[in-house]
């Protein structure tokens, strides 16, 4: 009995994985919708209008259970804002693509994505939430349109990998802590048009 019972253990401790990172669809906002597919490990987000939002440090988005299975994010056109938290700690997340319909990056948005490496961001961006990109020690480059006026506070708060960044002539302000704990970033470009700059925004940038 004892050794049938450990057979059954051993059994669904190999299935588990595979069961958590299985083909998976649903909704992620009103009329926008999610699908994974295991094959490619890629996450699709599509329909009309804005994502939902979810809560810092839970795992209450559709894809908590296999969200470290997630290497590609592909965002399709209609869909106008990723919400609060949305792939917050997806950490082997390498690569996402954001249409021209998204408006809005939400706080917190790819917290911790600590496998992102680059981002662009459409020209449609008018707005990056505080710590949207906060943890994603492996991001080495970041476009920000002209189209953002302002980046908020924590935005690339400890991305460690992140070498250089070219403020564009639309942001009026940067945000505290913005760019804190970057500590490979060995050059900035700050336009005539930034009136303020929150406190410790370039802090631990040795």
């Amino acid at each position: 009995m004892i050794m049938k019972k450990q057979i059954l253990l051993f059994v669904l401790m190999v299935l588990m994985p595979m069961m958590a990172s299985a083909d998976d669809s649903g909704s992620c906002g009103n009329g926008v919708t999610y699908s994974f597919k295991e094959i490619n490990h890629t996450l699709t987000i599509s329909g009309t209008g804005a994502m939902w939002d979810y809560s810092w440090s839970s795992s209450d988005q559709p894809w908590a259970n296999y969200k470290d299975q997630i290497l590609y994010v592909i965002i399709e056109s209609g869909v106008t804002s990723i919400g609060n938290s949305a792939f917050y700690s997806c950490s082997s997340l390498t690569a996402v693509s954001i249409p021209n319909s998204v408006t809005t990056i939400c706080p917190v948005a790819f917290g911790d994505c600590s496998s992102l490496t680059s981002v662009t961001i459409p020209n449609s961006v008018t707005s990056i939430g505080a710590h949207a990109f906060e943890g994603c020690s492996g991001l080495t480059s970041v476009t920000i349109p002209n189209s953002v006026t302002s980046i908020g506070e924590n935005t690339f708060y400890k991305c460690s990998s992140l070498t250089s960044v070219t403020i564009p002539n639309s942001v009026t302000s940067i945000g505290e802590n913005t760019f804190y704990k970057c500590s490979s970033l060995t050059s900035v470009t700050i336009p005539n048009s930034v009136t303020s700059i929150g406190d410790n925004a370039f802090s631990g940038c040795i």
